[in-house]
Protein backbone atom coordinates (compact mmCIF):
# COMPACT_ATOMS: atom_id res chain seq x y z
CA UNK A 1 0.00 0.00 0.00
CA UNK A 2 1.38 3.07 -0.85
CA UNK A 3 0.80 7.08 0.17
CA UNK A 4 -1.14 8.93 1.09
CA UNK A 5 -3.24 6.95 2.62
CA UNK A 6 -7.16 7.08 2.58
CA UNK A 7 -8.34 7.64 5.68
CA UNK A 8 -11.80 8.69 7.63
CA UNK A 9 -12.53 10.52 10.73
CA UNK A 10 -15.41 9.01 12.88
CA UNK A 11 -16.36 11.27 15.30
CA UNK A 12 -14.12 14.75 14.77
CA UNK A 13 -14.62 16.01 18.66
CA UNK A 14 -11.22 17.18 20.73
CA UNK A 15 -8.95 14.23 19.72
CA UNK A 16 -10.56 13.09 16.13
CA UNK A 17 -10.72 17.13 15.27
CA UNK A 18 -7.07 17.29 16.19
CA UNK A 19 -6.64 13.93 14.02
CA UNK A 20 -8.69 15.79 10.89
CA UNK A 21 -6.54 18.92 11.16
CA UNK A 22 -3.36 17.32 10.74
CA UNK A 23 -4.10 14.50 7.97
CA UNK A 24 -5.35 17.50 5.93
CA UNK A 25 -1.98 19.49 6.33
CA UNK A 26 0.15 16.47 5.89
CA UNK A 27 1.27 14.73 2.39
CA UNK A 28 0.65 11.55 3.85
CA UNK A 29 -3.01 11.15 3.84
CA UNK A 30 -5.87 11.64 2.04
CA UNK A 31 -9.15 12.50 3.93
CA UNK A 32 -12.02 10.73 1.98
CA UNK A 33 -14.56 10.81 4.65
CA UNK A 34 -15.89 12.24 8.15
CA UNK A 35 -18.93 11.05 10.49
CA UNK A 36 -20.35 13.94 12.61
CA UNK A 37 -22.99 12.71 15.06
CA UNK A 38 -24.16 16.45 15.38
CA UNK A 39 -27.11 17.58 13.15
CA UNK A 40 -26.14 21.38 12.38
CA UNK A 41 -22.06 19.70 10.93
CA UNK A 42 -24.16 17.29 8.35
CA UNK A 43 -22.80 18.99 4.84
CA UNK A 44 -19.90 21.24 6.45
CA UNK A 45 -16.92 21.07 4.16
CA UNK A 46 -14.52 19.03 6.55
CA UNK A 47 -11.82 21.68 6.24
CA UNK A 48 -14.44 24.32 7.49
CA UNK A 49 -15.30 21.66 10.88
CA UNK A 50 -11.10 22.44 11.47
CA UNK A 51 -10.65 25.88 10.70
CA UNK A 52 -8.96 25.30 7.56
CA UNK A 53 -10.03 25.87 3.44
CA UNK A 54 -13.03 24.24 2.04
CA UNK A 55 -12.07 20.58 0.34
CA UNK A 56 -14.78 19.82 -1.65
CA UNK A 57 -15.40 17.05 0.95
CA UNK A 58 -18.61 17.04 2.91
CA UNK A 59 -19.10 15.78 6.74
CA UNK A 60 -22.44 13.22 6.99
CA UNK A 61 -24.01 11.78 9.81
CA UNK A 62 -25.13 8.96 7.54
CA UNK A 63 -23.32 5.63 8.59
CA UNK A 64 -24.03 4.07 5.32
CA UNK A 65 -22.23 6.85 3.03
CA UNK A 66 -19.09 5.75 5.39
CA UNK A 67 -19.66 2.90 4.53
CA UNK A 68 -19.58 2.86 0.48
CA UNK A 69 -16.66 4.60 0.76
CA UNK A 70 -13.17 3.23 -0.79
CA UNK A 71 -10.84 4.11 2.50
CA UNK A 72 -7.40 2.14 3.64
CA UNK A 73 -7.84 3.00 7.39
CA UNK A 74 -10.74 4.92 10.06
CA UNK A 75 -9.58 6.70 12.70
CA UNK A 76 -12.12 6.25 15.26
CA UNK A 77 -12.48 8.68 18.25
CA UNK A 78 -15.91 8.64 19.59
CA UNK A 79 -16.66 9.60 22.72
CA UNK A 80 -16.43 7.32 26.10
CA UNK A 81 -20.63 8.06 26.56
CA UNK A 82 -20.74 6.16 22.45
CA UNK A 83 -19.20 3.12 23.94
CA UNK A 84 -22.73 2.83 25.93
CA UNK A 85 -24.96 3.45 22.89
CA UNK A 86 -23.46 0.81 20.29
CA UNK A 87 -20.43 1.91 19.33
CA UNK A 88 -19.30 -2.07 18.61
CA UNK A 89 -21.43 -3.05 16.12
CA UNK A 90 -20.15 0.27 13.99
CA UNK A 91 -16.67 -0.98 14.33
CA UNK A 92 -17.47 -4.16 13.16
CA UNK A 93 -19.71 -3.11 10.38
CA UNK A 94 -16.07 -0.97 9.72
CA UNK A 95 -14.09 -3.69 9.73
CA UNK A 96 -16.09 -5.98 7.39
CA UNK A 97 -16.73 -3.46 4.76
CA UNK A 98 -12.97 -3.93 4.36
CA UNK A 99 -11.89 -1.18 5.98
CA UNK A 100 -8.69 -0.88 8.94
CA UNK A 101 -9.33 0.80 12.04
CA UNK A 102 -7.23 2.22 14.61
CA UNK A 103 -9.24 3.58 17.63
CA UNK A 104 -8.61 6.13 20.03
CA UNK A 105 -11.65 5.28 22.36
CA UNK A 106 -11.04 1.88 22.79
CA UNK A 107 -10.19 -1.74 21.27
CA UNK A 108 -6.57 -2.18 22.83
CA UNK A 109 -7.26 -5.73 23.78
CA UNK A 110 -10.66 -6.16 22.35
CA UNK A 111 -10.37 -10.07 23.93
CA UNK A 112 -10.85 -8.79 27.84
CA UNK A 113 -13.53 -9.18 29.88
CA UNK A 114 -15.49 -5.91 31.97
CA UNK A 115 -18.53 -5.93 33.65
CA UNK A 116 -20.61 -5.02 30.53
CA UNK A 117 -19.10 -7.74 28.30
CA UNK A 118 -21.53 -10.22 26.25
CA UNK A 119 -20.51 -12.64 28.36
CA UNK A 120 -21.76 -11.52 31.63
CA UNK A 121 -25.19 -12.16 32.75
CA UNK A 122 -28.25 -9.60 31.80
CA UNK A 123 -28.70 -9.46 36.00
CA UNK A 124 -25.51 -8.64 36.59
CA UNK A 125 -24.88 -6.22 34.22
CA UNK A 126 -28.25 -4.34 35.34
CA UNK A 127 -27.07 -5.03 38.80
CA UNK A 128 -24.82 -2.77 37.87
CA UNK A 129 -26.10 0.29 36.17
CA UNK A 130 -28.76 -0.06 38.69
CA UNK A 131 -25.79 1.03 41.30
CA UNK A 132 -24.57 3.60 39.14
CA UNK A 133 -23.92 7.30 40.30
CA UNK A 134 -24.61 9.84 37.88
CA UNK A 135 -23.54 13.43 38.22
CA UNK A 136 -23.40 16.31 35.70
CA UNK A 137 -25.31 16.30 32.39
CA UNK A 138 -24.20 13.40 30.35
CA UNK A 139 -27.64 11.63 31.08
CA UNK A 140 -30.77 13.69 31.07
CA UNK A 141 -33.79 13.83 33.42
CA UNK A 142 -35.20 10.70 31.85
CA UNK A 143 -32.03 8.88 32.00
CA UNK A 144 -31.39 9.62 35.90
CA UNK A 145 -35.21 8.73 36.52
CA UNK A 146 -34.76 5.33 34.40
CA UNK A 147 -31.73 4.37 36.78
CA UNK A 148 -33.15 5.10 40.23
CA UNK A 149 -36.49 2.94 39.10
CA UNK A 150 -33.52 0.45 37.82
CA UNK A 151 -32.35 0.73 41.26
CA UNK A 152 -35.41 -0.48 43.20
CA UNK A 153 -36.37 -3.11 40.75
CA UNK A 154 -32.83 -4.72 41.22
CA UNK A 155 -33.33 -4.43 44.93
CA UNK A 156 -36.27 -6.42 44.29
CA UNK A 157 -35.57 -8.91 41.85
CA UNK A 158 -32.22 -9.35 44.30
CA UNK A 159 -34.61 -9.95 47.84
CA UNK A 160 -35.10 -13.42 49.16
CA UNK A 161 -38.68 -13.82 47.56
CA UNK A 162 -36.99 -12.40 44.20
CA UNK A 163 -34.17 -14.67 44.18
CA UNK A 164 -36.13 -17.71 43.56
CA UNK A 165 -37.23 -16.15 40.46
CA UNK A 166 -33.30 -15.27 38.92
CA UNK A 167 -33.62 -18.23 36.40
CA UNK A 168 -36.75 -16.95 34.81
CA UNK A 169 -35.81 -13.32 35.10
CA UNK A 170 -32.28 -13.97 33.57
CA UNK A 171 -34.12 -15.15 30.56
CA UNK A 172 -36.40 -12.23 30.31
CA UNK A 173 -33.75 -9.57 30.94
CA UNK A 174 -30.98 -11.08 28.13
CA UNK A 175 -33.73 -10.54 25.48
CA UNK A 176 -34.36 -6.77 26.62
CA UNK A 177 -30.93 -5.71 27.79
CA UNK A 178 -29.08 -5.02 24.33
CA UNK A 179 -31.99 -2.73 23.31
CA UNK A 180 -31.17 -1.17 26.16
CA UNK A 181 -27.69 -0.54 27.01
CA UNK A 182 -25.81 -2.84 24.85
CA UNK A 183 -23.21 -5.07 25.96
CA UNK A 184 -19.93 -4.68 24.77
CA UNK A 185 -18.76 -7.60 22.05
CA UNK A 186 -16.56 -10.01 22.54
CA UNK A 187 -13.39 -10.49 20.77
CA UNK A 188 -14.44 -13.02 18.41
CA UNK A 189 -16.32 -10.81 17.09
CA UNK A 190 -14.08 -7.93 15.71
CA UNK A 191 -11.64 -10.95 14.70
CA UNK A 192 -14.52 -12.68 12.98
CA UNK A 193 -15.14 -8.83 11.21
CA UNK A 194 -11.48 -8.33 10.57
CA UNK A 195 -11.17 -11.85 8.41
CA UNK A 196 -14.45 -11.24 6.54
CA UNK A 197 -13.44 -7.46 5.52
CA UNK A 198 -9.50 -8.42 5.09
CA UNK A 199 -8.67 -5.66 7.77
CA UNK A 200 -7.23 -4.51 10.98
CA UNK A 201 -7.96 -3.47 14.19
CA UNK A 202 -5.69 -1.19 16.53
CA UNK A 203 -6.55 0.44 19.85
CA UNK A 204 -4.19 3.49 21.10
CA UNK A 205 -2.91 6.56 22.72
CA UNK A 206 -0.75 8.44 25.41
CA UNK A 207 -2.54 6.14 27.51
CA UNK A 208 -3.71 2.67 27.21
CA UNK A 209 -1.29 2.58 24.40
CA UNK A 210 2.02 4.07 24.71
CA UNK A 211 3.14 4.50 28.18
CA UNK A 212 1.84 1.08 29.57
CA UNK A 213 2.14 -1.06 26.22
CA UNK A 214 5.03 0.33 24.83
CA UNK A 215 7.01 1.93 27.25
CA UNK A 216 6.50 -0.07 30.95
CA UNK A 217 6.43 -3.07 28.40
CA UNK A 218 10.19 -2.46 26.97
CA UNK A 219 11.33 -1.53 30.18
CA UNK A 220 10.25 -5.06 31.96
CA UNK A 221 12.13 -6.49 29.05
CA UNK A 222 15.56 -5.42 30.52
CA UNK A 223 14.27 -7.92 33.54
CA UNK A 224 14.91 -11.75 34.14
CA UNK A 225 11.21 -11.79 35.57
CA UNK A 226 8.71 -9.01 36.77
CA UNK A 227 7.17 -10.38 39.94
CA UNK A 228 4.69 -6.66 40.09
CA UNK A 229 4.01 -3.50 38.13
CA UNK A 230 3.06 -0.55 39.03
CA UNK A 231 1.94 2.36 36.62
CA UNK A 232 0.48 5.61 37.82
CA UNK A 233 -0.60 8.92 35.75
CA UNK A 234 -1.40 11.83 37.55
CA UNK A 235 -3.14 15.21 35.54
CA UNK A 236 -4.33 18.24 35.70
CA UNK A 237 -7.80 18.90 33.54
CA UNK A 238 -8.64 22.38 34.53
CA UNK A 239 -7.81 22.92 30.62
CA UNK A 240 -9.62 19.60 29.11
CA UNK A 241 -11.94 20.50 26.94
CA UNK A 242 -15.85 21.90 28.19
CA UNK A 243 -17.06 18.44 26.84
CA UNK A 244 -14.99 16.04 27.73
CA UNK A 245 -16.72 12.53 28.78
CA UNK A 246 -19.80 14.81 28.95
CA UNK A 247 -18.18 17.51 31.37
CA UNK A 248 -16.34 17.96 34.60
CA UNK A 249 -19.10 17.82 36.23
CA UNK A 250 -20.43 14.32 34.72
CA UNK A 251 -16.69 13.00 35.92
CA UNK A 252 -18.15 14.30 39.44
CA UNK A 253 -15.87 17.56 40.07
CA UNK A 254 -17.42 20.31 41.73
CA UNK A 255 -19.89 18.25 43.67
CA UNK A 256 -20.18 16.54 46.92
CA UNK A 257 -17.63 14.51 47.85
CA UNK A 258 -20.49 11.48 48.55
CA UNK A 259 -21.07 11.90 44.61
CA UNK A 260 -18.12 9.64 43.75
CA UNK A 261 -17.22 6.47 44.84
CA UNK A 262 -16.47 2.89 43.05
CA UNK A 263 -19.93 3.05 41.81
CA UNK A 264 -19.78 6.39 40.34
CA UNK A 265 -19.79 6.37 35.99
CA UNK A 266 -16.35 7.48 35.49
CA UNK A 267 -15.03 4.64 37.59
CA UNK A 268 -17.09 2.10 35.49
CA UNK A 269 -16.30 3.72 32.61
CA UNK A 270 -12.77 3.20 33.03
CA UNK A 271 -13.00 -0.33 32.97
CA UNK A 272 -13.11 -0.32 29.42
CA UNK A 273 -9.38 1.03 29.06
CA UNK A 274 -7.82 -0.14 31.77
CA UNK A 275 -9.11 -4.30 32.44
CA UNK A 276 -7.53 -3.62 28.49
CA UNK A 277 -4.10 -2.75 29.99
CA UNK A 278 -3.72 -5.13 32.84
CA UNK A 279 -4.66 -7.88 29.90
CA UNK A 280 -2.10 -6.74 27.97
CA UNK A 281 0.56 -6.70 30.51
CA UNK A 282 -0.79 -10.28 31.72
CA UNK A 283 -0.29 -11.85 28.43
CA UNK A 284 2.74 -9.95 27.36
CA UNK A 285 4.84 -11.17 30.60
CA UNK A 286 3.20 -14.16 32.10
CA UNK A 287 1.57 -15.61 28.72
CA UNK A 288 -2.32 -15.22 30.44
CA UNK A 289 -4.97 -15.00 29.04
CA UNK A 290 -8.28 -13.15 29.87
CA UNK A 291 -10.21 -16.14 31.47
CA UNK A 292 -7.64 -16.20 34.59
CA UNK A 293 -7.42 -12.35 34.91
CA UNK A 294 -9.61 -10.74 37.30
CA UNK A 295 -10.14 -6.73 38.00
CA UNK A 296 -10.85 -5.05 41.19
CA UNK A 297 -11.07 -1.09 41.59
CA UNK A 298 -11.35 1.28 44.31
CA UNK A 299 -12.27 4.68 43.33
CA UNK A 300 -12.36 8.18 46.12
CA UNK A 301 -12.66 11.54 46.04
CA UNK A 302 -10.72 13.89 47.20
CA UNK A 303 -12.11 17.49 48.57
CA UNK A 304 -11.21 21.01 46.87
CA UNK A 305 -8.60 23.18 48.52
CA UNK A 306 -9.31 26.21 46.37
CA UNK A 307 -11.96 27.32 44.02
CA UNK A 308 -11.60 26.81 40.43
CA UNK A 309 -13.41 27.72 37.47
CA UNK A 310 -12.56 25.57 34.37
CA UNK A 311 -14.55 26.00 31.27
CA UNK A 312 -18.28 26.75 32.63
CA UNK A 313 -17.36 24.38 36.13
CA UNK A 314 -17.01 26.36 39.29
CA UNK A 315 -15.04 23.68 41.88
CA UNK A 316 -15.31 25.14 45.39
CA UNK A 317 -13.18 24.27 48.45
CA UNK A 318 -15.15 21.18 50.24
CA UNK A 319 -16.32 19.86 47.27
CA UNK A 320 -14.79 17.44 44.57
CA UNK A 321 -11.09 18.44 43.17
CA UNK A 322 -9.51 15.79 42.61
CA UNK A 323 -10.37 11.86 41.74
CA UNK A 324 -8.11 8.82 42.64
CA UNK A 325 -8.78 5.43 40.73
CA UNK A 326 -7.09 2.15 41.31
CA UNK A 327 -7.59 -1.12 39.27
CA UNK A 328 -5.60 -4.23 40.63
CA UNK A 329 -5.12 -7.27 38.02
CA UNK A 330 -5.16 -10.27 39.55
CA UNK A 331 -4.19 -13.56 38.05
CA UNK A 332 -6.43 -16.06 39.93
CA UNK A 333 -6.00 -14.69 43.47
CA UNK A 334 -1.67 -13.53 42.58
CA UNK A 335 -1.29 -9.28 42.61
CA UNK A 336 0.78 -8.92 38.97
CA UNK A 337 -0.51 -4.96 38.65
CA UNK A 338 -1.69 -1.95 39.56
CA UNK A 339 -3.02 0.71 37.64
CA UNK A 340 -3.82 4.19 39.66
CA UNK A 341 -5.11 7.16 38.10
CA UNK A 342 -5.20 10.27 40.19
CA UNK A 343 -6.71 13.39 38.21
CA UNK A 344 -7.43 16.64 39.92
CA UNK A 345 -8.36 20.46 38.79
CA UNK A 346 -5.72 23.25 39.56
CA UNK A 347 -2.52 22.74 41.10
CA UNK A 348 -3.91 23.61 44.36
CA UNK A 349 -6.31 20.36 44.48
CA UNK A 350 -3.26 18.59 43.40
CA UNK A 351 -3.52 14.83 45.65
CA UNK A 352 0.01 13.74 45.58
CA UNK A 353 0.94 10.84 47.78
CA UNK A 354 4.30 9.97 48.88
CA UNK A 355 5.16 8.20 45.92
CA UNK A 356 3.22 10.41 43.63
CA UNK A 357 4.89 12.40 40.70
CA UNK A 358 6.67 15.86 42.33
CA UNK A 359 4.95 17.81 39.89
CA UNK A 360 1.56 19.48 40.59
CA UNK A 361 0.50 19.52 36.57
CA UNK A 362 0.87 15.69 37.30
CA UNK A 363 3.01 12.88 35.14
CA UNK A 364 3.98 9.25 34.94
CA UNK A 365 5.67 6.76 37.45
CA UNK A 366 6.64 3.44 36.79
CA UNK A 367 7.82 0.68 39.18
CA UNK A 368 8.67 -2.29 38.15
CA UNK A 369 9.67 -5.32 40.60
CA UNK A 370 11.37 -8.50 39.95
CA UNK A 371 14.88 -9.82 39.11
CA UNK A 372 17.46 -9.03 39.52
CA UNK A 373 15.88 -5.81 41.17
CA UNK A 374 13.40 -2.87 40.70
CA UNK A 375 13.57 -0.50 37.71
CA UNK A 376 11.60 3.28 38.10
CA UNK A 377 10.90 5.85 35.67
CA UNK A 378 9.55 8.93 36.79
CA UNK A 379 8.13 11.70 33.89
CA UNK A 380 7.18 15.00 35.28
CA UNK A 381 7.01 18.22 33.78
CA UNK A 382 8.78 21.39 35.39
CA UNK A 383 5.93 23.51 37.83
CA UNK A 384 7.52 26.49 36.84
CA UNK A 385 7.41 26.24 33.04
CA UNK A 386 4.06 24.32 32.86
CA UNK A 387 1.06 26.03 31.48
CA UNK A 388 -2.03 24.02 32.00
CA UNK A 389 -2.53 22.76 28.08
CA UNK A 390 -4.79 19.78 27.40
CA UNK A 391 -3.28 19.86 23.51
CA UNK A 392 -0.36 18.19 24.43
CA UNK A 393 -2.11 15.18 25.95
CA UNK A 394 -4.46 15.55 23.13
CA UNK A 395 -1.46 15.45 20.34
CA UNK A 396 0.67 12.75 21.64
CA UNK A 397 -2.72 10.41 21.47
CA UNK A 398 -2.81 11.79 17.84
CA UNK A 399 0.45 11.46 16.82
CA UNK A 400 0.21 7.84 18.54
CA UNK A 401 -2.91 6.74 16.03
CA UNK A 402 -1.48 8.42 13.26
CA UNK A 403 1.92 6.97 13.20
CA UNK A 404 0.16 3.33 13.34
CA UNK A 405 -2.29 3.91 10.30
CA UNK A 406 1.08 2.10 7.98
CA UNK A 407 1.99 -0.52 10.10
CA UNK A 408 -1.84 -1.64 10.66
CA UNK A 409 -2.78 -1.51 6.77
CA UNK A 410 -0.08 -3.84 5.86
CA UNK A 411 -0.76 -5.88 8.88
CA UNK A 412 -2.42 -8.96 8.21
CA UNK A 413 -6.08 -9.24 9.30
CA UNK A 414 -6.87 -9.66 12.73
CA UNK A 415 -6.86 -7.64 15.80
CA UNK A 416 -3.51 -5.80 16.06
CA UNK A 417 -1.15 -5.61 19.26
CA UNK A 418 2.53 -3.40 19.74
CA UNK A 419 5.40 -5.79 18.10
CA UNK A 420 8.02 -5.66 21.27
CA UNK A 421 10.31 -7.68 19.68
CA UNK A 422 13.88 -6.64 19.15
CA UNK A 423 14.34 -5.18 15.50
CA UNK A 424 17.51 -4.41 14.34
CA UNK A 425 18.92 -2.65 10.83
CA UNK A 426 22.33 -2.47 9.29
CA UNK A 427 24.70 0.44 10.05
CA UNK A 428 25.22 2.38 6.54
CA UNK A 429 28.62 3.70 6.23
Amino acid sequence: MTTPYRIIIWSPGDMGGRALKTALTSPLFDVVGVKVFSPHKHGVDIGELVGLPATGIKATTRKEEILALDADCVIHTPTTPALLEGADADVVDLLASGKNVVSGASYHNPSMHNWLSESQPALSVLRTVGNMKVTGDVFGPKEKQALAALKQIMRAIDSSPGQRLHPILEKLANKIVDRVLPRRLDGDKFQRACLTGGSSLFGTGLHPGVMVEQVLLRLASLMDHVEQVHFLEVGDLSAAPDGMWGGLESLGYGMPLESVDSNHAIALMQHFYFNAVLGNVAHQLYGIGPERIRVERHVYACPARVEIVAGGTVIKPGTVGAIHMTYRGYIDDKLFMTNEECWHVGGGNAHLGPDHPDSLAGGHLITLEGKPGRITLRSEPEDDSFEADWSAVTDISVKAILDSIPAVCAAAPGVVTPDLAPRFRLEEA
